[in-house]
């Protein structure tokens, strides 16, 4: 008997607040994915800490997180939220960061990610921001380039 393979569409939605701990899950793939980091042994409390910064911006009007879900699962998600710095405040000119855009290995290269990052660009624009910014990962690049992310020329002092 012939198996048949169904092309299983994912639901892109806002977060409801209740859901927010369970994307801190998908942080930590993420990390480890990315450099092997383990918040949950290097950074003890960040799950609480992570979870109240999302949910303050969300129930303040100032974020936003989409997620990414398959038959009741979480498979990916992404943040935005409004910036604080001298330009909003003195100028008025407003951006947003993007954070937290991940997938899950087995549901990439399906256009979920390009559908959370482009929820994450409408909220900002529709919120009044002029400039959306965002850290990449050299996999993640490619994406981001398409949807018209340039390189800026901020730099980065680490210590």
């Amino acid at each position: 008997m012939d198996q048949v393979t169904t092309q299983i569409d994912p639901i892109i939605r806002e977060i409801a607040l209740e859901e927010l701990a369970k994307t801190a899950d998908l942080r930590r793939e993420m990390t480890m994915e990315i450099d092997g980091a383990d918040y949950d042994r290097e950074h003890p409390g960040w799950r609480d800490r992570y979870t109240s910064f999302f949910g303050d911006l969300v129930r303040g009007g100032r974020g936003q997180f989409f997620v990414a879900e398959i038959a009741g699962q979480l498979i990916g998600s992404a943040g935005v939220y409004k910036l604080v710095n001298h330009r909003s405040s003195i100028i008025l000119a407003q951006s947003a960061y993007v954070s937290t855009v991940y997938v899950k290995p087995q549901w990439r290269r399906r256009g979920i990610a390009r559908a959370l990052v482009q929820q994450t660009i409408a909220w900002a624009q529709g919120n009044g921001c002029e400039v959306v910014r965002l850290r990449t990962s050299q996999g993640g690049r490619p994406l981001y380039e398409v949807l018209g992310f340039q390189q800026s020329d901020e730099l980065e002092l680490r210590f």
